[in-house]
């Protein structure tokens, strides 16, 4: 006989709940930290991102020729970016247009 009293038995249910209940608990602070590495990789990703268009752009500026050819690329990245502001801002404005005459 493994469990001669009922005393016994609950007491191993206790136990087994206290397991499960510290294996979820062990699960959540499991997924709060990979949670924390993701944003930590890809702040990580976006500051060597950052750091490298800086860099380049610090490239371009050494010499007559760089500095020519660091305005034009700045005179790209702000038409670029222009643009995609054009664009996403009419876009907005046609649908909301669209949705209000029918």
């Amino acid at each position: 006989m493994i469990h001669p009293t009922i005393q016994a038995s609950l007491n191993d249910l206790v136990a087994s709940l206290a397991t499960a209940g510290t294996s979820v608990a062990q699960a959540v602070v499991a997924l709060f930290y990979l949670g924390l590495a993701f944003i930590h990789f890809w702040i990580d990703k976006y500051a060597q991102f950052a750091q490298t268009c800086i860099q380049l752009g610090f490239d371009l500026f050494r010499g007559v020729t760089g500095f020519i050819v660091a305005n034009f690329f700045v005179l790209l990245v702000l038409g670029g970016g222009y643009y995609w502001w054009t664009t996403q801002s009419h876009a907005g404005k046609r649908s909301r247009a669209i949705t209000t005459r029918k």
